[in-house]
């Protein structure tokens, strides 16, 4: 079973990678064209739902899917992906303002139209979110693989130091 804390994160994420599916979701259904940056966020929020979300709730009640190996491999590969795509879309939007009419025609991805340009920024934000859960949740799992080792079960800690027990004594 995961620890609190790894829950709770991962409870957080999925609020923040469900905006995002639903941003972008509407992005993509009201494009005039094709935009990979746009795409690629779908992809991510989709896939960091698939193993992020669901491999938890699969870990939390078979342990032995719990392994550190597999949760920090799981956390790094949406942590990059998280990046790409916050980066890719807000480097496609820029640090404009919304309500700029001469930057809404010359931007490509909001397409002139100022609710699109503020739902890119929304997205952007919220995988930045998820971006920085993933890094945290990536520390907590370098920290569980060296205190429990890379295949344990993730549910506690080695035993056999520090002070004996009274069965020991």
């Amino acid at each position: 079973m995961l620890s609190i804390l790894d829950n709770s994160l991962r409870a957080a994420n999925f609020l923040f990678l469900i905006i995002v599916l639903a941003l972008t979701g509407s992005l993509i259904n009201g494009q005039n064209r094709s935009h990979s940056r746009v795409n690629f966020g779908l992809f991510t929020a989709i896939f960091a739902l698939l193993f992020d979300s669901l491999y938890s709730v699969l870990a939390n009640f078979i342990s032995a899917l719990a392994w550190p190996i597999l949760l920090i491999t799981t956390d790094v590969l949406n942590l990059i992906f998280t990046f790409a795509a916050a980066t890719a879309l807000g480097a496609a939007i820029g640090p404009h303002s919304c309500s700029n009419s001469g930057f809404l025609r010359g931007n490509d991805i909001s397409e002139g139209r100022e609710g699109r340009c503020r739902k890119v920024q929304a997205s952007s934000v919220f995988l930045f979110f998820s971006f920085f859960i993933f890094l945290a949740k990536a520390v907590l799992s370098g920290l569980n693989i060296v205190s429990t080792g890379a295949f344990s079960s993730g549910s506690g800690r080695k035993t056999g130091g520090g002070v004996p027990t009274i069965s020991q004594v």
